[in-house]
């Protein structure tokens, strides 16, 4: 693997990272440092915003501020193709969507449903946040 490795960061990571510490915490800041690459994805973001106004509270212009700073250290990529691995929870495939199209070294999640049991898709390990930050040491 040359460069930083591309990490597709599960939205649970990122509402992790931003109201506790650790792990979810440092793979943030892994990728703002250059550590590592986040990817997302339009869908992604927007699933970040819809969670950030409806569950905490955010305002508009909070939710905006926060997702440009996300795009100033993130490749945003538009996936190609559809995915439908997980049927109990269809908003997780974008996840996969995203890494597919971006082809991720690592899917990070907290979701111990759906997406960590898979333990990797399509060759890309599906980790925690503790485990990533354990690989980036």
């Amino acid at each position: 693997m040359s460069g930083p490795p591309l990490l597709v960061l599960d939205t649970n990571v990122i509402i992790s990272a931003l109201v506790s510490p650790d792990p979810p915490r440092n793979v943030v800041e892994a990728c703002r440092a250059g550590a590592a690459q986040m990817v997302t994805s339009d869908v992604l973001l927007a699933e970040l915003a819809e969670v950030l106004r409806r569950k905490f509270l955010w305002r508009i212009d909070q939710v905006a501020i926060l997702l440009d700073e996300m795009r100033s250290f993130a490749v945003v990529v538009v996936p190609a193709a559809r995915v439908d691995e997980i049927r109990r929870d269809p908003a997780d495939n974008r996840v996969l969507e995203c890494a597919l199209e971006a082809r991720a070294d690592y899917i990070v999640s907290g979701d111990t449903r759906h997406l960590l049991p898979l333990g990797e898709y399509r060759g890309m390990p599906v980790i925690s946040p503790a485990e990533m930050v354990e690989r980036l040491q």
